[in-house]
Order: structure tokens, then sequence, then C-alpha cells
């Protein structure tokens, strides 16, 4: 009587056990297949096969896009990597610029105030 509410109380818990045991059964199986040598060979040619058509197909998509005269995503990346180098060679500059110009400004302060005093409004009344 005790099974038959819990099974009643828990519909699932049959399909729950043959789930797991089915994993547990495949886990078992493929980790077997998996750790022989020939699968390790198999695995190893499937590789090389992908690898080289993944190449082939990477000459054939750059001889592609250079006759419709697109950048391929090689070009992209190069002229990202160039961006980036010119940026930080424009960070230096900036840094040293800011180094150079700091203590002329400390020492030209009161001169630069005194030179351009703060712009006064138009007088467009006459005196009496």
């Amino acid at each position: 009587m005790a099974d038959q509410a819990a099974t009643v109380s828990d519909p699932f818990a049959m399909w729950r056990d043959w789930v797991a045991n089915s994993e547990r059964q495949w886990n078992g199986f493929l980790n077997e297949a998996m750790a022989t040598d020939q699968f390790s060979q198999t695995m190893g040619r499937i590789m090389d096969v992908y690898l080289n058509m993944q190449k082939s197909m990477n000459d054939v998509m750059g001889r592609y896009f250079s006759a419709l005269n697109m950048p391929t995503r090689t070009d992209v990346l190069a002229l990202g990597n160039r961006l980036t180098a010119i940026d930080d060679r424009l960070t230096v500059i900036e840094g040293l610029l800011a180094a150079i110009t700091a203590p002329e400004a400390g020492r030209n302060s009161h001169i630069k105030a005194e030179a351009n005093p703060a712009p006064r409004p138009p007088r467009t009344k006459k005196p009496a």
C-alpha cells in the first residue's frame, strides 16, 4: 500500500529512474569505447580532416573576398591590431606632452592671466 501511495504521489519517479539508469549505461559504454586506442586514432583522423577542411575553406573564402575587393577576417584583425598599436603610441605621446607642458604651465600661469583678461561686455551706452 505504501509503494502504491508513493507511485501515485510521484507519477514521474519511474521515468526518472529509467533516465538515470539509461544515462549510467550509456556513460559506461561510451567511456569503455573512448578508452580504446582505435577510438583515439579515429578521433585524430577526424580532427585532421576537420582542420584541413577549415584551412581550405579559409583559403577559398580569402580568394573570394579578394575577388570582391572586400576585407577578410584576417585583414580586419590585422587592422585592429595596428589601430591598437597606434592608440598605445598616442597615449605615450600624450603622457610625454603633458609631462613637458605641466612645469611650463605652472611657471607661466601668472603671465597668461595678465595677458588675457576676462572678456568684458561691450559698452553700448554713451556717458552723459
